[in-house]
């Protein structure tokens, strides 16, 4: 009887020393483990597995309070059976909970890669983008910097790492955004200033052509007022211009000079011949002919 109830009391020590292992686990590291989904890890299977050997139900206890040798033993034997039981699934447990891990870091770890796999490619496009268009240079360069160090985090393992590293590039590229439109800003703004002053430039110059020109006209205006009462006097006075050529031949009459008498001295050419002096008559053809010859001197 001594001896029997010493082995099931080891029996018991041993089912409650398993029994605990296994609903630390349970109740840990396998509930933490259950959460993750199947899109959440690589292999989905695990995750499946996992839910399995979770939701087993554990055994019904055997106790040594029973009376009697054979009780006892029976007690012992079934309480061995429980202890194999919570071996056997603290076992299964842990490893289906390590298969879930792995295949959720291994998806995290994936996933942190192609976000700042993403994130850099995005980062370096822009950078090279917005050279020369950034109102505070600044920006860029701290980008570049973030670019410089993401890349080689990006072959390594550490996830946090990536992750912070992918957040921060994007930030940094907002900053650069946001220098870009200030710029932007700015070129418009100038640009609207610059427009503003060509076109009061413009009307400026518009209006003193403006100026010039009535001014101009208002000095026309008074000949354009005087040439009518220039021009009736040409009218009227045409005729009187023209009277005077209608009476060309008595214009021309004296051009036949009557006979010149005979001097009653010789012709020394020391001055012209006085035509017409001491006429008594009417001068003839001969007469006028000699008259038109050039006075000799």
């Amino acid at each position: 009887m001594a001896e029997a109830k010493s082995m099931c009391a080891e029996a018991s020590e041993a089912l409650r020393v398993a029994q605990n292992k296994y609903n630390t686990l349970h109740d840990g590291k396998a509930a933490e483990a259950a959460k993750i989904t199947d899109r959440q890890v690589e292999d989905a299977k695990t995750v499946a597995a996992l839910a399995a050997a979770y939701k087993e139900e554990a055994p019904d206890l055997a106790a040594c309070n029973v009376q009697g040798v054979d009780g006892l033993r029976e007690a012992t034997a079934q309480i061995d059976k429980d202890v194999a039981w919570y071996d056997t699934h603290t076992a299964d447990l842990s490893k289906a909970v390590n298969e879930v891990n792995a295949s959720y870091d291994a998806k995290t770890l994936k996933d942190a890669k192609d976000a700042l796999s993403k994130q850099l490619k995005a980062a370096q496009e822009k950078y090279k983008a917005t050279d020369g268009k950034v109102k505070d240079d600044k920006t860029r360069k701290g980008l570049k910097a973030m670019i410089n160090k993401a890349t080689k985090t990006k072959d390594g393992e550490d996830v946090k790492a990536m992750n912070e590293q992918a957040k921060q590039l994007k930030d940094l590229m907002g900053k650069v955004d946001a220098s870009v439109k200030a710029k932007t800003d700015a070129d418009k703004k100038a640009a609207e200033e610059q427009a503003r002053k060509e076109a009061e430039a413009q009307a400026a110059a518009a209006a003193q052509a403006q100026a010039s020109a009535q001014a101009q006209q208002q000095y026309v205006a008074p000949q354009q007022s005087y040439t009518p009462t220039y021009t009736v006097p040409q009218q009227s006075y045409t005729p009187q211009q023209t009277a005077p050529q209608q009476t060309t031949p008595q214009y021309t009459a004296p051009a036949q000079p009557a006979q010149p008498a005979t001097p009653s001295k010789p012709n020394t050419g020391s001055g012209p011949i006085s035509g017409g002096h001491g006429m008594t008559g009417p001068c003839d053809a001969a007469c006028q002919a000699e008259a038109m010859k050039p006075i000799q001197r």
